[in-house]
């Protein structure tokens, strides 16, 4: 027995080690389940909606391990899951394939007596499986004003020859959207982004108890609006930290867009304003955000 479980000392991390031996020490028994003040927690987004600001946010507490885009990454994972949607076919299939994609993780945290937070956007397709693997799962929507989405959409050249547009949601054949895209430009195609996610999202979450469900606006977070911070770390199941460790958090730039160049909303032209009406307005209303 001890042999064991030297070897899977060596065979870890120095900080699994720590923590290992921190629990053994303490005499503490690993979790068999994610349960309330340890919750499995995912977050949807299109991204370049603040994840890395709440991943330093969550990060505070202490009750949770909180990951942005731990590896292997789900991307590509996460597109076939919006290609098989419809069909539902693959459902097992995927869900299979998630935690093999997180076993050590999820493992990691249960033996650490961790919840286990995941908050970058490559696993927002999988919601699906990751709700027929982990059924106690939450989910955490976070979204942001799709003026802003789009615009870092714009400059990162999504849609335009970025590295990781292979990764990258497209219409499903037949679809309406489907039978414009090749007449779309960028800047269609990133409207459309903003919208078929989070259209997706909602549409997912009409599933989900309301229990295990959480609408986060971004510009709430960045804001520090009490309310919204105390419904955050309630649904994480940790007291929420110091005013002082939230600012801290809160006043750093983290993952700014600091490269490429395009128009602030005000300065669109007329034909852009119309095309985000047309292709995101509904979903704007929807959040609350303005679209004249």
């Amino acid at each position: 027995m001890m042999n064991t479980r030297i070897d899977r000392i060596q065979n870890r991390s120095p900080l699994w080690t720590y923590r290992y031996l921190r629990r053994f020490l303490s005499g503490q028994e690993p979790l068999t389940s994610f349960d309330d003040t340890h919750p499995c927690v995912f977050v949807l987004s299109t991204g370049r909606v603040g994840t890395q600001t709440l991943t330093s946010l969550l990060g505070l507490a202490k009750n949770v391990f909180v990951y942005h885009e731990p590896v292997p990454q789900l991307f590509k994972l996460s597109k076939l899951s919006y290609a098989s949607t419809a069909e539902n076919d693959n459902l097992d299939v995927l869900a299979e394939a998630f935690m093999l994609a997180r076993e050590e993780q999820l493992n990691h945290s249960l033996n650490s007596c961790r919840g286990y937070i995941e908050t970058g956007p490559h696993a927002t397709f999988l919601a699906p499986a990751i709700l027929e693997a982990i059924p106690s799962v939450r989910f955490i929507h976070l979204v942001r004003n799709p003026r802003d989405v789009v615009r870092s959409g714009m400059r990162r050249k999504w849609y335009e020859g970025n590295p990781a547009d292979d990764t990258r949601i497209v219409p499903r054949p037949g679809s309406e959207a489907g039978q414009l895209w090749n007449a779309y430009g960028a800047f269609q195609k990133n409207l459309w982004l903003w919208t078929e996610t989070n259209q997706w999202i909602f549409d997912f979450s009409s599933g989900v108890p309301a229990e295990q469900l959480m609408l986060v606006r971004s510009e709430e977070m960045f804001a520090a609006e009490e309310k919204t911070l105390k419904n955050l770390f309630s649904f994480i199941g940790s007291p929420i930290p110091s005013k002082t460790k939230i600012s801290r958090v809160l006043g750093q730039v983290i993952n700014a867009q600091s490269e490429g160049e395009f128009p602030e909303s005000p300065d669109w032209s007329d034909a852009m304003h119309d095309d985000f009406a047309t292709i995101a307005g509904k979903m704007a209303k929807h959040f609350n955000y303005e679209v004249q």
